[in-house]
């Protein structure tokens, strides 16, 4: 018989990332264990049908069982409303079923996980996602002498100390626990895990001619810790030096906020492609890409975090322009010559960049130096095999 895994995420699963770092995974560790998925969703992912039938289907086929929670924003102490709506959810469920594990995504999720560890005799795993706490400060959504702070860091530590495992997405975050949370003499073991791509879902077919034009393709959020306004000026550089260039841009509910900054910078909606996609279709977008741009603001809380799309990227054969100081990002690229790191937003690394772009243009064994690096580093199978020892580790 299974053993029952309690897995609770910040993030929904009827929305593109939900899909590629949560169900993803579940689908296949569903093979081993039944999962108790607690999820909050947005309303307005309802109205996408197809993708949320697809979902349902895919949860009954798997052993996976999927509780939904409509995700509140726009109450005083929404987030309060939030984290108490999925704690009775996620306590109920372990009432009522014999759970062995809590898997945590994230900050929220962790802290009712260490609330349930207090009721009932399961191991905690802390699935981290970055510095949540920092993020908020290097945001400016905090200050860093603010009571939130204060208290944010060390509900933080007691999350660090209570938890059975945890996992970082890169290793300059887990050098950082190490070296600040004395996380290796505590014996709290700890895990790289990336932001991990179905290698098979993304391999697709290109053509290594040369081509007299170029195609940047950016995908996903252009919000948050993500520099959009860089990467436009980027291509209106770029489009200037090679009037050939074109810029695809693939986002999903974001179309108002780009528009907008298209015309703040003066860029024409005839030179650029602005449409939405499936997470199932984006493979197919990737193959009218050939570099994968975006740029993401570097700070302390972001040495943990990883971007989905850079695996999503490699996956699928296509280098990346990015900036330096975010997670593995850097030591990846240029350690495996797959794209191309900013040092700087200006002209003179600009121009760099371009005559990179040249380069790899005419570089025949690109494709498959990036698709080698993503099996190395963001392989789902690889993900799926190190989640399955940690489970079994903490459930045996």
């Amino acid at each position: 018989m299974k053993a029952n895994i309690l897995y609770v995420s910040w993030d929904g699963i009827i929305e593109p990332l939900g899909q590629s770092q949560v169900l993803s995974y579940l689908k296949k560790l569903s093979s081993n264990y039944c999962f108790h998925l607690v999820t909050l969703e947005k309303k307005k992912d309802f109205k996408r049908n197809k993708d949320y039938e697809n979902i349902v289907n895919i949860c009954a086929s798997s052993d996976i069982r999927w509780v939904k929670i409509i995700y509140t924003s726009n109450v005083i102490f929404s987030n309060l409303w939030n984290l108490t709506k999925c704690f009775i959810k996620s306590f109920r469920i372990l009432i009522s079923n014999d759970i062995k594990c809590i898997h945590a995504r994230s900050y929220p999720p962790a802290l009712i996980g260490l609330l349930l560890k207090k009721f009932f005799r399961v191991k905690l795993i802390f699935d981290m996602r970055g510095f949540w706490i920092d993020e908020k400060v290097d945001s400016n959504r905090w200050l860093k002498n603010s009571v939130y702070y204060k208290i944010g860091k060390k509900l933080e530590k007691i999350l660090i100390n209570n938890s059975d495992f945890i996992i970082s997405l890169t290793f300059a975050g887990k050098q950082e626990l190490e070296k600040n949370f004395n996380c290796k003499n505590k014996n709290i073991p700890i895990e790289v895990i990336r932001t991990c791509s179905d290698l098979d879902k993304f391999n697709i077919k290109l053509t290594n001619q040369v081509k007299s034009s170029l195609n940047l393709g950016y995908v996903g959020t252009a919000t948050g810790w993500y520099i959009f306004d860089e990467v436009l000026i980027f291509y209106k550089y770029l489009k200037q030096k090679k009037p050939g260039s074109y810029l695809r841009i693939i986002n999903m509910n974001e179309h108002v906020f780009i528009k907008n900054k298209l015309k703040k910078h003066n860029i024409s909606l005839k030179d650029i492609y602005l449409g939405n996609s499936s997470f199932d279709n984006i493979p197919i977008e990737m193959k009218k890409i050939d570099f994968g741009i975006f740029f993401i603001k570097p700070s302390y809380a972001k040495k943990g975090s990883c971007a989905t799309k850079l695996g999503e990227f490699l996956a699928s054969g296509i280098p990346c322009i990015t900036n330096i100081g975010v997670g593995d990002h850097s030591e990846i690229i240029k350690k495996n010559n797959t794209g191309i790191i900013l040092e700087k937003f200006d002209h003179s690394n600009y121009d760099k960049t371009i005559k990179s772009i040249e380069k790899f243009k005419s570089d025949s064994k690109l494709r498959n130096r990036c698709i080698k690096t993503a099996k190395e580093f963001f392989s789902l199978e690889e993900g799926v095999s190190s989640y399955l020892k940690i489970y079994s580790y903490l459930i045996s």
